[in-house]
Parts: C-alpha cells; sequence; structure tokens
C-alpha cells in the first residue's frame, strides 16, 4: 500500500475492501458504496494527511474535532493534519469519497499559491473543475499498468490547486461551538434516510427519538440545525440529483420514488433547493467535461 495511508490502522484499511482505489504517492481516493445491507462504522480518528470526505448521500453527524455537523451533497469537507475526525454513528444506505491527501505536498502548494488554511473551516463546493480531474485521475489509474505516472502527477496536482483556491461556503463553520447530540436524534436521521420515499408522521419520528411530540422538533433541530422537515427535503432532493445525473426517468416517476406525490410539487421545492429546475439541472449536469 502506498506510504500516503501509513498513519491509517490496521482496522481503517479494512474498509478499503468495500471500495475503489486510485493514488499516487501524493494522493490517495477511496469511494464507498454502501448498500443498505452494509454499514459505514463509526469512526474518529487522526493522521498526519489532510483529508477531503465527499458526500454523495446526504451523511449526518460529521465529526472534526469538536464540532459535529451534517454532510451534504455537493461539498467537500476538509480535515486539518492530526485533527480528530469521521463518522460519529454507524450508517448504511450512504456513498462517499474519501481523499488524503499528503501533508508536505499540500503545503508546499499552498505556499506556492499564497493560500491560508482558512479553507479548512468550511465547506468546499464540489466544482465542475474538481468533478473533472477526479474522473481523470481515476480513469488514467484504471489503466493499471499502461497508466502514466507522470500525468497521475500533473492531474493530483491540478486537482490540489483547484481544492486550495475553490469557493468555499462561509455559511458554515465545521468548527462551530460543540453542542450536545442525542442517539435517539440519530435514529431518527438514519430512519429517514431509509424512508425519505414515503410521508413520515412527527409523531412516528418522536416516538423514535423518545421524546414527546412538541419537544421533539426543539431537540432535532438543536442537533442538526435544521427542522425535520427541512432534513427530510435535504435528503430528497439530494437522492432526485442522483437519479437526474444517472437515469432517465421522468420528472413524474423520479417525483414519486422521492417521495412527492405530484410532478409539479417536486420541481417547485427542486427549484426552491437549487435555483434550477430538474430539466436545467439534468442538462447540465449530463454535459461532457
Amino acid at each position: 500500500m502506498i506510504k500516503v495511508v501509513n498513519s491509517y490502522s490496521e482496522n481503517a484499511k479494512e474498509l478499503y475492501d468495500n471500495c475503489n482505489l486510485y493514488y499516487n504517492e501524493n494522493i490517495f481516493i477511496a469511494e464507498y458504496n454502501f448498500p443498505n445491507k452494509d454499514e459505514v462504522k463509526c469512526r474518529i480518528h487522526s493522521h498526519d494527511e489532510y483529508e477531503f470526505f465527499i458526500p454523495y448521500t446526504p451523511i449526518p453527524f460529521l465529526v472534526n474535532e469538536d464540532s459535529i455537523f451534517f454532510g451534504e451533497r455537493g461539498y467537500i469537507y476538509p480535515a486539518k493534519s492530526s485533527a480528530n475526525h469521521g463518522i460519529k454513528y454507524s450508517l448504511s444506505n450512504v456513498e462517499y469519497t474519501d481523499i488524503l491527501v499528503k501533508k508536505e505536498y499540500l503545503d508546499k502548494i499552498m505556499k506556492e499559491l499564497n493560500c491560508s488554511d482558512d479553507i479548512f473551516n468550511h465547506p468546499i463546493y464540489l466544482s465542475r473543475e474538481l468533478k473533472f480531474y477526479l474522473h481523470i485521475f481515476e480513469q488514467e489509474f484504471l489503466k493499471n499498468d499502461q497508466k502514466d505516472l507522470v500525468k497521475l502527477d500533473m492531474v493530483a496536482n491540478l486537482f490540489c490547486r483547484e481544492l486550495i483556491s475553490g469557493s468555499v461556503n462561509k455559511d458554515v463553520d465545521i468548527f462551530k461551538e460543540k453542542q450536545s447530540y442525542q442517539k435517539g436524534i440519530y435514529l431518527v436521521a438514519d430512519f429517514i434516510n431509509h424512508n425519505y420515499d414515503r410521508e413520515i408522521k412527527i409523531e412516528e419520528m418522536a416516538k423514535l427519538a423518545g421524546l414527546s411530540k412538541n419537544y421533539f422538533g426543539f431537540a432535532f433541530k438543536k442537533a442538526l440545525g435544521e427542522t425535520p422537515h427541512s432534513y427530510l427535503i435535504k435528503i430528497r432532493i439530494s437522492k432526485a440529483k442522483v437519479l437526474l445525473e444517472t437515469t432517465d426517468y421522468s420528472l413524474n416517476e423520479i417525483a414519486k420514488k422521492i417521495g412527492f406525490k405530484k410532478a409539479s410539487s417536486f420541481t417547485s421545492q427542486f427549484k426552491a433547493s437549487t435555483g434550477m429546475l430538474p430539466s436545467k439541472y439534468r442538462e447540465y449536469s449530463k454535459k461532457d467535461y
């Protein structure tokens, strides 16, 4: 295994059996895809490398030092070298990519670009350029013995430069003040992850959390920063993005698959959440690089 993962424990390395790996001497990429039957184990860890976490499905309870926050599709969540980070609770039905970059390698690029480490305080937008560089790196790596090591190094460098000079979402501080999070709220969040395609009543969620109906909404918002309804909408819109990007389902079919009774309701909610109509999002996402 390459040197960039040497700081990982043997238990962590077992995760690699369930993912696709792409790497060179400076960067390590692991794509995780866990269907319903599998589970991502809770794991808080630290290492010398910088880490960049890319959720493709919503993932609640990401940890960065003492902060716990919601991982949303469309963003990259950075972790500083030697910082404690990971996933607070075990989850299933999730997909994400994990990227490790050698500290000295990224530090050198940051120095060249005169970039501060403020980028590690906020989520980074997953831009079209970043997706493109990841795609090229993976395709070159898959050539096996025929892969061009110089090309891999060049693409890794371009990816890191785009990453540290990219746009960040300063509305979200991943080092915010530590709060109190309840296991019951986690159970509800995971329940929503698996039942977003149907109507979920507040009474059902409150019972699962072991809280009264009146207190549940307050506790949920305190834990995740939003209401149960807005969390459900985030899950649905995230799932809709996947279907728009990867299938030819009609808008009516997608609406039904993610829990909307009418395509019109789905369309208006999607635009309210993303600023773009579903049809335009599909057209944009399927354009060639």
